[in-house]
């Protein structure tokens, strides 16, 4: 069995400081396998392995061997054990993860100020809805959703034809207009039911920032 380049790390995230120490080794005729620290959710680990697994893999492909380990406080060896321990001199030695976690490009979905203005305009939409009678006394909630349901595969129904010009609206596709639907079917809902749904939104993309490549293996 043909030996491997052992390269630790958190690689939070894996960042082209990273990516250069690898293919440096690759390039010297080697093989790296990968070995990425599972650490627990927090400010400074904000992804998790399969996230990292897949921002390598992403890279190198089959070229690396990637697996999980624990993490460690400190590599110790013994004398004469068969291998050498090195620093790997590369182009891109100044990049820092620290600094590029502080500059997530994702950044915090909690915004105030997202939430003000989505409920504004919510108003705006509800407002209409309720001027054009499309809220009687006791509406069920099944209705809307019903109709949501419908835009949505009206909206399907316009990618299977190729998404024309809508044709009320020509300046956008069918599509377009039939998701816009669905998003003021759903801004109507978050005023005339009393729902947070703005905020709700906000925490879950937070949430989702933690699961996953395709939240768990899922298949689509």
């Amino acid at each position: 069995m043909n030996k491997s380049s052992l390269v630790i790390g958190r690689f939070q995230p894996f960042h082209n400081g990273h990516k250069a120490m690898i293919q440096k080794i690759l390039d010297e005729g080697k093989r790296p396998l990968v070995a990425v620290m599972d650490t627990e959710i927090d400010s400074n680990n904000p992804y998790n392995y399969d996230q990292r697994y897949k921002m390598i893999k992403d890279c190198f492909g089959d070229s690396v061997e990637v697996m999980a380990i624990p993490p460690i406080e400190e590599v110790c060896y013994g004398r004469n054990v068969g291998y050498g321990v090195r620093k790997v001199r590369h182009s891109e030695e100044a990049v820092s993860a620290s600094k590029l976690r502080s500059a997530d490009p994702i950044g915090s979905f909690e915004d105030e100020e997202f939430v003000r203005l989505y409920r504004k305009s919510a108003e705006k939409v509800h407002h209409l809805a309720a001027m054009q009678g499309l809220w009687p006394d006791n509406r069920h909630v099944a209705i809307p959703i019903a109709l949501a349901h419908s835009e949505l595969s009206e909206a399907l129904e316009c990618f299977r034809m190729g998404n024309p010009p809508d044709k009320n609206i020509g300046e956008f596709t069918g599509a377009e207009v039939q998701l816009s639907d669905v998003l003021g079917i759903l801004m109507d809902m978050e005023i005339g039911y009393d729902l947070k749904i703005s905020e709700a939104l906000s925490k879950k993309m937070e949430f989702n920032k933690t699961r996953g490549h395709m939240h768990g293996g899922k298949l689509f």
